[in-house]
């Protein structure tokens, strides 16, 4: 169902993500922080279409929407809190969880700080709705104290743990509302939530590239669920090239499966900022997704098809939902498979690819669905 933009009124929005880094990170930030760069997106994309939006971010972000800060810059470049906060990626390998959960303490509660200012504005009637692209649970509390509704995308796998808390806010708190982003996200707990929106990207950083070079592709997080120790495996058994990209830490997965393979045909390039890997992406042949998890959406597919490489990935989470079997790709069921689809990648048309993005996966169509969202939870509201 679309939108009549026409014959909707402009809504005042306030948006919120988070400020241990900027909106959009600084491409200082060794880490692809995904709802960060939607976020940023969606905020540029309401402001165009009329809607008078506000950004509780750090003091460092950029955009045309109104900036409140709370007087607080990101956690990175603040010069208060440096001495206190490291990146993952700075994490040294010695007593590396302890020092994470401390981590996490800081983040939490400098967070605090930005979402008590953005709820009482909102207590002060400022806003006709509230979005905010959750990471953890910290802005529930709050939306639960104020009438004016909040919209939470969720952008993380619904355990049972998150399924039960989640619930029990809705239960409770009408004015809370959440938004799936896949079907496969969703399923165990369709109830819950008021509508899915696919996530969408902004196509101008990652251009269609019709001749690509002679190599596989992967990316992400260096961890197992990422399923990169697989990719390696795909790459060795088809005799192909793979070049990685992605953080890791020191720990034994990155030691034990992923380092002794790196060398000849097995590249790592480290991490690269958010809008420096599409160079990468479009060069590839195909890029090889084994994912060893319930993906809530796997935003590296639909990244990989804008630039014309087809997606050759395993049959979890949302793979159905983003990639056209045989069309813009090959969704496989083991490492065998995966294979077998790498020999026979030229079959698919590298528009094709394109043409899938172009049509489902924009900025504009992403903002059509919370657009929509916005207006049918204030009717909603009136309705009550």
């Amino acid at each position: 169902m679309k939108t009549n933009k026409t014959n909707k009124r402009k809504l005042k929005i306030a948006v919120f993500c988070a400020n241990e880094f900027a909106v959009p990170p600084s491409p200082k930030m060794k880490d692809i922080y995904a709802p960060l760069w939607l976020t940023h997106y969606i905020t540029e994309e309401l402001v165009k279409r009329g809607h008078n939006v506000t950004l509780f971010a750090s003091s460092d972000s950029k955009t045309k929407a109104k900036l409140i800060s709370n007087n607080l810059t990101s956690l990175r470049a603040s010069k208060e809190t440096k001495k206190f906060y490291k990146q993952v990626t700075e994490i040294e390998s010695r007593q590396f969880y302890r020092k994470l959960v401390e981590r996490k303490g800081i983040v939490e509660n400098y967070e605090y700080l930005l979402i008590s200012k953005l709820y009482q504005t909102a207590l002060a009637k400022k806003f006709d709705i509230i979005y905010v692209s959750l990471i953890g649970l910290r802005p529930l509390p709050f939306a639960a104290l104020c009438q004016t509704p909040t919209v939470f995308t969720l952008h993380n796998p619904l355990g049972s743990f998150n399924r039960f808390f989640f619930s029990e806010y809705k239960k409770r708190y009408p004015q809370i509302h959440f938004v799936g982003i896949s079907k496969s996200q969703i399923k165990s707990a369709p109830k819950l939530f008021t509508t899915i929106v696919h996530n969408g990207i902004n196509l101008k950083i990652f251009p269609f590239e019709p001749k690509p070079k002679d190599y596989l592709f992967t990316a992400g997080r260096i961890a197992p669920e990422k399923g990169i120790y697989e990719a390696i495996q795909v790459a060795k058994k088809a005799k192909e090239k793979l070049v990685i990209v992605g953080r890791h830490t020191e720990d034994a997965y990155w030691h034990k499966k992923i380092k002794p393979y790196l060398g000849g045909n097995i590249k790592y390039k480290g991490f690269l900022p958010y809008t420096e890997v599409s160079s990468v992406y479009k060069n590839a042949k195909a890029f090889v997704f084994p994912l060893k998890w319930e993906e809530p959406f796997g935003l590296m597919m639909i990244e990989a098809m804008a630039c014309g490489t087809p997606a050759v990935a395993f049959d979890r989470g949302p793979v159905r939902e983003i990639i056209k079997d045989k069309k813009t790709g090959f969704i496989v069921k083991n490492i065998s498979q995966m294979v077998k689809a790498i020999k026979k990648i030229d079959l698919i048309d590298r528009r094709e690819c394109r043409k899938h993005v172009e049509k489902n996966f924009t900025i504009e169509k992403m903002v059509d669905g919370y657009e929509e969202v916005f207006y049918k939870v204030l009717s909603q509201k009136k309705i009550k």
